[in-house]
């Protein structure tokens, strides 16, 4: 939308401008009434109009990253969901999007995070994606709860990260420690 409105405010401005300039020479040609009425107009379509096409490039290109982090996340909550193995048929499928475009997703997320994301095989031939519980990650596949008796809830992290336990204490107390 943003191109469209700089591209006519180019050719509209810059057209009107000419239209002025021509008119006004030929109605008065000793005075240069045209080019004063003509090149402000002309130098303030350029302006806005270059603007217009900048900021919607920019817009463009925050917003095809917004949709691809949107994608990324999706995808990892698919993979938390199928406890770390994914098939890009099987993402495409529960995310409505194209198999291509997932495909080239999970590829890209298996070269970009490899501490992540790896491309498997199984016996068949069939490939899959594992999201890997080993090391730092930015989902927490694998962390298990346990409720004490006393009603509080244990968080022990599967990944072996050592450390006192986070204790939620009840409603009215709303207290915790972090490791």
């Amino acid at each position: 939308m943003g191109r469209v409105v700089g591209a006519l405010v180019l050719i509209l401005g810059l057209l009107l401008a000419a239209v002025l300039v021509l008119f006004f020479q030929l109605l008065w040609p000793a005075q240069n009434i045209g080019y004063a009425l003509g090149s402000p107009l002309a130098l303030a379509s350029i302006v806005i109009g270059s603007l217009f096409l900048i900021a919607s490039r920019r817009l463009g290109r925050a917003g095809a990253e917004a949709e691809r982090q949107a994608r990324v996340e999706a995808i990892y909550a698919l993979a938390v969901n199928r406890n770390g193995m994914l098939t890009a048929a099987d993402a495409a499928r529960s995310l409505k999007l194209a198999p291509a475009s997932v495909d080239a997703l999970l590829s890209e997320l298996s070269k970009t995070q490899p501490e992540y994301v790896s491309l498997e095989f199984d016996q068949q031939g069939q490939s899959f994606y594992l999201f890997s519980r080993a090391g730092t990650r930015p989902h927490p596949f694998g962390a298990k709860y346990r409720v004490g008796a006393e009603g509080r809830v244990r968080v022990a992290d599967a990944l072996g990260v050592e450390g006192p336990p986070e204790t939620l204490g009840t409603e009215d107390e709303a207290t915790h420690t972090r490791k």
